[in-house]
């Protein structure tokens, strides 16, 4: 591939990314609006008051790190078209809140996999089930978050990369990509498949003994863990691609960013899907959803039924 396609490669997949950002921004910022107001103006169980705002944290990091890396892939584009060069203090700290936001949102889905374990196999400990543990648990994750990536920041991990005109991780640094693969990725896939397991071996060591409607909830709930699992797969696997040409640019020693651009825009395609399939695989969230979009096309026929009506009636009262 000469230097002229690398170069048409890179742009395009840089300029998609910034499309494809653009999207799940304007996607998570509609649902999570739709879930505050649900929650804001109906009265509605705590078990689904819980469930929802599991989601709203999973939807308020995906338009968190959609806009994060909106702003870093314009500044590759403006990088490519003129040459400009963004090494500053504020690009570092844009790169230091990219891991961040990343990291939140593979741990909400950790959160939403947590609460399902406590409901199975936790369920006497009723201070699991408090609406506000919560809501308190979403600052405390972006905390944890700020804590355990700050390393990365101090140790002056995240730096300038010229070709690809953001702040990131290099290829050569290999402690930085440890930590951030194992922090990032690897923790909360194996916190996932752990509570798989605890919640299979609870339900056959149990099955015996629980009512048919603990059985049924439970089975409900087991439902629940799969799909959670389901769509952080959908994450990782999404991110493979760059994963890949990361260890071969490693390996080779080969300075290009095609894999950098290759994984933001695996990412933002990802984050799309999510928002999608969330709404899909969560039946507490496709019903306002859904009712919400009906409702808002039926209103508008109802109103020119009125409007119809009116006029009808007021036909014969003119004539007589």
């Amino acid at each position: 591939m000469n230097n002229e396609t690398t170069r048409s490669v890179d742009f395009v997949l840089t300029l998609l990314t910034v499309i494809h950002g653009s999207i799940a921004s304007i996607m998570s910022t509609i649902v999570f609006f739709i879930i505050i107001y649900h929650q804001h103006n109906n009265r509605i169980k705590q078990e689904e008051r819980i469930t929802l705002i599991l989601c709203a944290n999973i939807y308020i990091s995906i338009f968190l790190c959609s806009i994060i890396l909106i702003l870093l892939n314009i500044q590759t584009l403006l990088g490519d078209l003129y040459g400009l060069n963004f090494d500053s203090t504020s690009c570092v700290f844009l790169g230091y809140l990219n891991l961040i936001f990343i990291y939140t949102l593979y741990y909400g889905f950790t959160g939403q996999a947590l609460y399902r374990l406590y409901r199975i196999v936790y369920s006497t400990y009723r201070w699991f089930h408090v609406y506000w543990l919560y809501i308190i648990a979403v600052p405390v994750q972006f905390i944890i978050a700020c804590l355990i990536m700050c390393p990365l920041f101090f140790r002056h991990d995240i730096i300038y990369i010229p070709d690809l005109h953001q702040c990131f991780i290099p290829n050569h640094n290999t402690l930085g990509t440890i930590w951030m693969i194992v922090f990032m990725y690897g923790l909360p896939v194996f916190c996932l498949l752990v509570i798989h397991i605890c919640i299979t071996r609870y339900i056959h060591q149990q099955s015996t003994s629980q009512t048919i409607a603990v059985k049924r909830r439970q089975a409900r709930d087991f439902v629940v863990i799969r799909r959670i699992i389901i769509l952080n797969s959908i994450l990782f696997i999404l991110g493979v691609p760059g994963m890949i040409l990361l260890v071969i640019n490693y390996v080779t020693g080969n300075g290009l960013t095609l894999n950098y651009r290759i994984t933001w825009f695996s990412f933002e395609l990802s984050t799309i899907v999510l928002s999608i399939l969330m709404i899909v695989m969560t039946p507490q969230l496709k019903t306002i959803v859904l009712s919400k979009w009906k409702r808002n096309r039926v209103i508008p026929i109802a109103a020119i039924a009125v409007v119809e009506n009116s006029v009808q009636i007021r036909i014969p009262g003119t004539l007589q």
